[in-house]
């Protein structure tokens, strides 16, 4: 059992049979610099389940129909804004050779592994640029947000999913992190999300959290917060 990031009230009645689960863990290195932690093996392993497929293939796979109908619940147009777990399978899995992995920093790396192996998409983050408590909510309109891999920070309009602390929006959820919560070199303390939404079970989504920490203890000892 996972505890539940709390909504808005507009948010559960938008977002009915929708329910993030997370975790708060601490990270203590194996070894310092990481050097010994390849996930080069658990991509090629991926690539063979997924070598081949097609995008009416890995569109039909039924736990990614609900994350899309998921996200066009949100407004998002599905042909462009792919679910995360979809957009790895497609840039990465499909072709006949991996010829580029998608390495990003070992905690994301973990987690990224967890999520296409579970087909239940994931998030992850530094719990230390958490002000407050985490919570689901709709923007007024106006909140200033920077999103991640972007220069300068921009408006956000009113009525957008947002996950947010008690000073300012994490993300917008399922779609686009910010700067102010990415994974650095340094992060020691991670919040790990992940989110069930209609005709996936909450024990499809633990499962998915579970796996995440086995992955991330390849490389950590983990704490529970």
């Amino acid at each position: 059992m996972y505890p539940v990031i709390s909504m808005s009230h507009e948010v559960e009645q938008k977002l009915e049979g929708v329910q993030v689960y997370a975790i708060n863990l601490d990270l203590d290195p194996l070894d310092e610099d990481n050097s010994q932690v390849s996930y080069e093996k658990d991509w090629h392993a991926l690539h063979e389940v997924w070598q081949g497929k097609t995008k009416a293939e890995v569109v039909q796979t039924e736990r990614i129909t609900a994350y899309r109908n998921f996200y066009k619940l949100l407004g998002f147009n599905t042909k462009k804004t792919l679910p995360s777990v979809q957009n790895l399978i497609q840039r990465f899995l499909m072709k006949e050779k991996l010829d580029r992995i998608p390495v990003i920093h070992p905690i994301v790396d973990a987690v990224n592994i967890a999520a296409v192996k579970t087909l239940i998409p994931l998030g992850v983050f530094d719990a230390n640029c958490v002000e407050g408590e985490i919570s689901l909510t709709l923007s007024r309109g106006g909140e200033t947000f920077q999103p991640l891999g972007y220069k300068e920070p921009e408006e956000l309009a009113a009525d957008v999913l947002v996950l947010a602390d008690d000073q300012k929006v994490l993300s917008q959820f399922c779609y686009r992190d910010s700067e102010a919560q990415k994974i650095r070199e340094r992060t020691r303390s991670i919040w790990l999300l992940g989110c069930q939404v209609p005709c996936v079970s909450n024990e499809a989504v633990y499962q998915a959290l579970d796996e995440a920490q086995e992955q991330l203890k390849r490389v950590y000892k983990l704490t529970k917060r």
